[in-house]
């Protein structure tokens, strides 16, 4: 039976039309309308969403055993709001002009993956933090030469529109779901010694690594580490906050060189290390997080697996 996960559909349509309406309007109201609307959405949508919003609060508890039940339904509450405000930010932001754009993103240390790109080339380490679209948006805009590797989303309509949107200051995006073989295509971009965005902070469905994340468990992909040492080029970690008055900040961390030699453990020891910033990151800024996401989703899988294979526990 064929696959038919990424056809169009009337239903696909409706949606992308939906979308494109709200798009026009957001683009209509001043900015900060405009996010204070999309967090108020989406932090509504967890009357409608009750079961997984409350596993948003039992994952928040499971990680921070310390803070009351109250401070953990806040960080939920506040997590779900955000979403809201990352599609107003978004949209904002994609009908702006550089000038204009860096009043509201920007970048620290953007000089670092401007040195590396055609001298090393590079991965940039980044999680779903904040705004992690505003940086990819806000990459483009400084100057770097950049793809990254993103989930197909169902829809293809309101995928293609989100991939042109993503890459309106240029760019381009390589999946992780979808492409024939994306790890080899991933190569040949950092071969042209250019930078290469990853977020590999979700769940992942194949070809895992058991790392312990926030005390339990988790399914990480070992591509960034893996890529890493194959290529022997650096690893940016990129840490991403808003301002009080709003302003979305990026600071490009210093570069995190990969071990000479590949072998399996070298992998998982320096996915480990890049797991570690996303517990830096959510421990100092909690609600920043995409806590709706299900990141636990195989943790019994996982403990049963490291019961089994207790070499490969790190």
């Amino acid at each position: 039976m064929a696959n038919t996960r990424f056809q169009k559909t009337p239903l696909h349509y409706l949606q992308y039309l939906a979308l494109k309406v709200f798009c026009v309007l957001f683009r209509l109201i001043p900015y900060r309308m405009a996010v204070g609307i999309g967090r108020a959405a989406t932090g509504s949508v967890r009357f409608v969403m009750p079961k997984r919003f409350e596993r948003s609060v039992s994952d928040i508890q499971k990680a921070f055993p310390k803070k009351s039940p109250e401070e953990c339904r806040q960080i939920a509450v506040e997590s779900w709001r955000n979403m809201g405000a990352i599609f107003a930010e978004f949209i904002k932001l994609t009908g702006m002009k550089p000038e204009e754009f860096k009043k509201h993103s920007r970048i620290i240390g953007a000089e670092k993956m401007l040195n590396a790109q055609n001298n090393t080339g590079g991965i940039i380490h980044i999680g779903h933090f904040t705004n992690w679209e505003a940086f990819g948006l806000a990459g483009a805009v400084y100057g770097v030469d950049k793809a990254v590797l993103a989930q197909r989303v169902d829809n293809p309509y309101i995928d293609e529109e989100t991939n042109r949107l993503r890459n309106i200051f240029t760019g381009r995006t390589f999946y992780s779901n979808h492409e024939d073989k994306p790890f080899f295509a991933c190569m040949r971009w950092l071969k042209k010694k250019k930078m290469l965005g990853i977020l590999f902070d979700q769940n992942t469905v194949a070809g895992e690594m058991w790392i312990p994340f926030m005390g339990r468990t988790a399914a990480f992909s070992p591509i960034t580490a893996l890529l890493s040492i194959k290529m022997q080029v650096p690893v940016f970690p990129v840490r991403v906050w808003r301002e009080k008055d709003g302003a979305i900040v990026s600071e490009v961390m210093d570069p995190l060189y990969p071990p000479a030699e590949y072998s399996m453990d070298n992998v998982r020891q320096f996915t480990k290390k890049l797991v570690g910033y996303y517990e830096d990151w959510l421990r100092t800024d909690p609600a920043s997080w995409l806590w709706a996401h299900n990141r636990w989703k195989r943790e019994a899988e996982g403990n049963a697996y490291l019961e089994a294979h207790p070499e490969e526990r790190v």
